[in-house]
């Protein structure tokens, strides 16, 4: 019996010891600053930039691959189910599209992101708007879910998943920094 009460009590005390010290990683949480935020933003506003293109220009397809790694994999849930690409694909998918819809203009950016990292790996949720043919007008509104790794070349985009706006599913406020 005392046997079973030693080990108890040192299963206790070993317990309180991960609780308190987990206590304090959730309480430090609040001021967590992330380290490279400049730079992991930076990736995220070049890719937006890079599949963006202004009237009487032509689609800068060749410079999109240099943001993310050759590996990246894209997820797309305009539909309901997701259709997953690489990024070569992706870049394909996207000729395709701006070639056959003859679009004259394509812009889109971040509306609000909230950057994490660890060491050489982050995540930006990046709420995000979209113009096609005209500034005027935002035809479409998402969420994007970048994860970045951090390569001798700079952060790049390891994948991305995104979801849009549709008819009962609006952007939370929380997404928006409201």
């Amino acid at each position: 019996m005392k046997i079973f009460c030693l080990v108890a009590l040192c299963s206790m005390s070993v317990l309180s010891a991960c609780n308190s010290s987990n206590k304090s990683i959730i309480q430090n949480n609040n001021s967590y600053t992330v380290p490279d935020d400049a730079a992991i933003k930076k990736a995220v506003d070049d890719a937006y930039t890079a599949i963006s293109f202004k009237n009487g220009e032509q689609p800068r397809y060749d410079s999109i691959n240099y943001f993310f790694i050759p590996q990246a994999q894209l997820i797309n849930y305009i539909s309901d189910t997701a259709q997953i690409l690489l990024i070569s694909d992706f870049i394909k998918a996207y000729k395709v599209y701006v070639e056959s819809t003859k679009i004259q203009s394509f812009h889109e950016e971040e509306i609000y992101g909230r950057t994490e990292q660890f060491g050489n790996i982050a995540q930006r949720i990046s709420s995000y708007k979209t113009y096609v043919n005209s500034l005027d007008i935002v035809k479409e509104r998402g969420v994007n879910s970048f994860q970045l790794i951090k390569t001798p070349q700079g952060w790049k985009v390891s994948s991305m998943v995104w979801d849009v706006e549709k008819t009962g599913k609006i952007i939370p406020d929380y997404y928006l920094g409201k």
